[in-house]
């Protein structure tokens, strides 16, 4: 089996993103009610874009999806518990989709928990594999190396 690549991630390059990204989704979408971090990928991303759109704390939620473990690929999901969302337009916001296995659970049971109500659920990432199962609504770079980002890597350097 091939290695993969590793790209480092960099703040800057981030802060560029979280622009563009805000951006395209005012465009399509307009600013979210609401984030819903999946932890913890997109929890610097839902500081930053609760930040641009002024949403306070009380529109910000995570839930857990865990199907990692260093940089091995779990056969199985975890996903921790669904927020209570009072909401109606929400973005769901994670650094990429590798696979798809998470985001894909996070919205099926999003939706499965919310069926009847009029709540518009939308899914955010910095970078979308080309070969994942599902695709972002909105995202702003495609890559299929692994990603080593700066929030992952530089509180653990020396």
């Amino acid at each position: 089996m091939e290695s993969k690549k590793t790209i480092y991630y960099p703040y800057n390059d981030f802060l560029c993103d979280m622009k563009i990204l805000s951006g395209i989704i005012e465009a399509d979408f307009g600013v979210p009610k609401a984030l819903v971090c999946i932890a913890r990928g997109g929890m610097c991303m839902s500081h930053f874009l609760s930040l641009k759109w002024n949403l306070r704390a009380e529109s910000i939620y995570t839930i857990n999806a865990t199907s990692y473990t260093d940089r091995k690929s779990s056969t199985s999901l975890t996903l921790g518990q669904i927020p209570h969302i009072k909401e109606n337009r929400v973005l769901i916001i994670d650094e990429i989709v590798d696979s798809g296995r998470s985001l894909s659970a996070v919205m099926q049971s999003l939706r499965k928990a919310y069926p009847h109500n009029a709540k518009e659920f939308k899914s955010a990432v910095i970078f979308q594999k080309p070969n994942a199962s599902v695709r972002a609504d909105f995202f702003v770079r495609e890559n299929v190396d692994w990603i080593d980002f700066f929030w992952e890597v530089d509180m653990l350097g020396d």
